[in-house]
């Protein structure tokens, strides 16, 4: 596995994605230092799947309405405290193509 970028960092957004997102955690692996997982009132167990897939997790409050640039803005606000240089956001229904960050790095440089 390559080692992970420590200028980049991902943020995912969801609810109830299942499957789909342990797919887009996995396929982030070594490509971010850092992974946060955005929840928005998800039933189907997603919280759990990804935090057992290493994500750190940000559950949305439930008394406000949801929508998807508060979920983004909630993830960048998680990364505040030790901010990368570049963030990837994803939703979380969304499988990130194997070599895109290298790709995107060597393109920002």
């Amino acid at each position: 596995m390559t080692q992970a970028p420590e200028q980049i960092d991902a943020v995912v957004i969801g609810r109830n994605e299942g499957e789909r997102l342990a797919t887009c955690l996995r396929a982030l692996r070594g490509q971010v230092r850092r992974v946060i997982y955005v929840d928005s009132g998800s039933t189907d167990g997603s919280v759990m799947l990804a935090r057992g897939l290493g994500a750190e997790v940000v559950a949305l409050d439930m008394a406000r309405p949801f929508t998807a640039a508060r979920a983004r803005n909630a993830g960048l606000a998680a990364l505040s405290g030790d901010p990368p240089r570049f963030v990837q956001v994803l939703d979380g229904d969304c499988e990130l193509v194997p070599g895109w960050i290298a790709r995107a790095l060597a393109a920002f440089a």
